[in-house]
């Protein structure tokens, strides 16, 4: 197959599919029009046997009716009849009354039995022993002699044979004789004395008629049970073949074989010339596909071509070679892909050029940045000890919870044990009471164990907030803020309280659902998406079994619970939960 790499990608591929497509086509075709071909020669011959069937059938009948009229008159059973052909053994002429009298018995006998054989036109002769015509057909005089060739033939007939019929052909060419010719002798049943020989003769027009099918082409032919030939019919021409689909019917009263030959060939001129219309056009078609297969080829490829071309001077340095693109095709997307790529590239070496200047300047902002809230924090600490000096106590401890927030968020990314998290609330608090001019009472209850489980910092902060923006907006009495904390066995629960205003049953079934994750995005309002960040971490850091839930108090206000798996009695970091997202 070595061969095949001389020729292009789409070129192979055009020759594989015509041959996938050819070699199925020609086998196909092949067993089509075999199996075709043996189903027609099947039909054909059992049409051909139902046909010789129903011959042979006529046959039989005819055969019967000259039985019935040879054995009504060897058997005499009228015996007047017999009492006739005994008078009449040895009659040359009409000499007496009693001649006519016995011959007008024997015609009348003959009239009324020749009823039978009417159809076939039948030639029946009733023969004395002196070989006299007694009852023959209108055309024969009485007491004629019988005719020396039919007589040579009948002698050779066995006299001693006078139960069964006896046939010979005679007249005509011997491969289809002009009579066919049954006798049986008759004999006086008391002494056994030859009183005469009744002759039955089939003319050859009977047998044309009969074994004229209407097709031209089939060869009929009868034979004897001794293979002489009684009729054929049939052209001399259609003989000269060697194929020929045969059927065959054998008549067993008198033992004749009927066959019928239908020569092979003009069945299959029928079937060819059907199958040379039927692959004339599916070659039509298929020249059609092969040469508009080569072009459409030729199309597709040119753009491959093309792109392989653009790859060749890309790789050469022509950083500026694009690819054309027209059309919404795949080869469309193609070519547009790799304009992209090539994109993607040149972006990629002018970034790793200009890698190094940025780097450093990186790490000159990441310097500053580590020194600039240092420096707030001495500058803020200045500020609160000058205030404190001062005898401002309400300023300096907000500046001091202030510097407390800032060193939280100064180290946002590391996590805090729950009763750090605790004071940086309470200092939140402080804050936000001082910001929005209200006495917010905050209290803390944790547990032994609670207190040390490490959480990521300002995790329950947008709670909080939460409670004194919203919960807290109505400005009551007394604003409090309440945060418990147990650990039982493997989780965490933490539920931060408020006496807020609280929120409508419908509200809060919804804030439910959109902490849990089960309402879209798009129907999510933009109030709340502090919360609905909050319950997003949590999933993120902890897996399915965290959750985030609100429902309201009893004496007014609202309560947020987090469940919080814990891996380690004193920790709960990012990831902990081998389940989690």
């Amino acid at each position: 197959m070595k061969w095949l790499s001389r020729f292009s990608f789409h070129r192979r591929l055009q020759f594989t599919f015509l041959v996938l497509i050819l070699l199925p086509f020609i086998v196909v075709t092949f067993w089509s029009y075999t199996s075709v071909r043996e189903n027609v020669s099947d039909k054909i011959t059992r049409s051909n046997e139902e046909t010789l069937k129903v011959i042979a059938n006529q046959l039989e009948k005819t055969v019967d009716n000259i039985s019935f009229v040879s054995v009504y008159f060897s058997e005499a059973y009228d015996p007047a009849v017999l009492e006739s052909l005994r008078y009449l053994k040895d009659a040359g002429h009409f000499g007496s009354y009693g001649v006519y009298t016995h011959y007008n018995k024997l015609k009348t006998t003959a009239n009324i039995l020749s009823v039978q054989s009417l159809d076939a036109e039948l030639q029946i002769m009733l023969v004395n022993r002196d070989n006299r015509i007694l009852i023959g057909n209108q055309d024969i005089p009485v007491f004629s002699e019988l005719p020396e060739r039919l007589l040579q033939e009948s002698s050779k007939l066995d006299e001693q044979e006078k139960i069964t019929l006896q046939w010979f052909p005679y007249g005509g060419d011997p491969a289809a004789p002009d009579y066919y010719y049954a006798v049986r002798f008759i004999t006086d049943p008391l002494n056994q004395e030859k009183l005469a020989t009744l002759y039955a003769g089939i003319p050859s027009r009977y047998f044309e008629e009969l074994l004229d099918t209407g097709n031209s082409a089939n060869i009929i032919s009868l034979v004897d049970q001794a293979g002489r030939p009684i009729a054929r019919l049939g052209s001399a021409g259609t003989a000269q073949e060697k194929s020929f689909l045969v059927s065959e019917v054998r008549i067993p009263k008198v033992g004749w074989l009927l066959s019928g030959r239908t020569p092979r060939s003009s069945v299959d001129s029928h079937i060819n010339r059907e199958f040379l219309i039927s692959i004339s056009v599916v070659g039509l078609f298929f020249l059609a596909f092969l040469i508009l297969s080569m072009l459409w080829a030729g199309h597709i490829n040119k753009p491959i071509s093309l792109l392989r071309a653009s790859v060749k001077q890309y790789v050469g340095g022509n950083r500026a070679v694009r690819i054309p693109v027209k059309g919404k095709d795949e080869v469309a997307v193609l070519s547009a892909a790799f304009n992209q790529m090539l994109e993607d590239m040149n972006q990629l070496l002018q970034q790793v050029e200009s890698e190094q200047e940025e780097k450093r300047l990186l790490e000159l902002q990441a310097l500053s940045a580590q020194i600039r809230p240092h420096f707030l924090l001495n500058t803020l600490n200045s500020i609160k000890v000058d205030l404190l000096l001062s005898g401002d106590q309400s300023h300096g401890a907000m500046i001091d919870a202030l510097m407390k927030l800032l060193r939280v968020y100064v180290h946002v990314d590391k996590p805090l044990e729950l009763a750090e998290e605790c004071k940086v609330l309470g200092s939140y608090v402080q804050v936000m009471q001082i910001r929005n001019r209200l006495d917010i009472t905050f209290d803390c209850v944790l547990d032994d164990r609670a207190g040390a489980v490490l959480l990521p910092r300002l995790l329950l902060q947008p709670v909080v907030e939460n409670a004194i923006s919203h919960g807290f907006s109505a400005r009551p009495d007394n604003p409090a803020i309440r945060l418990e904390a147990a650990l039982e066995q493997d989780m965490l629960t933490i539920s931060i309280s408020d006496n807020g205003r609280g929120m409508p049953d419908d509200k809060l079934q919804r804030l439910n659902r959109r902490l849990l994750g089960d309402e879209e995005e798009t129907l999510w309002p933009e109030k709340g998406v502090g919360l609905i960040n909050t319950a997003r971490r949590l999933q993120v850091l902890y897996g399915y079994r965290s959750r985030l839930t609100a429902q309201l108090r009893a004496a007014g206000g609202m309560t947020f619970t987090f469940m919080i798996p814990v891996t380690a009695e004193k920790e709960a970091e990012a990831h902990d939960d081998p389940d989690a997202d």
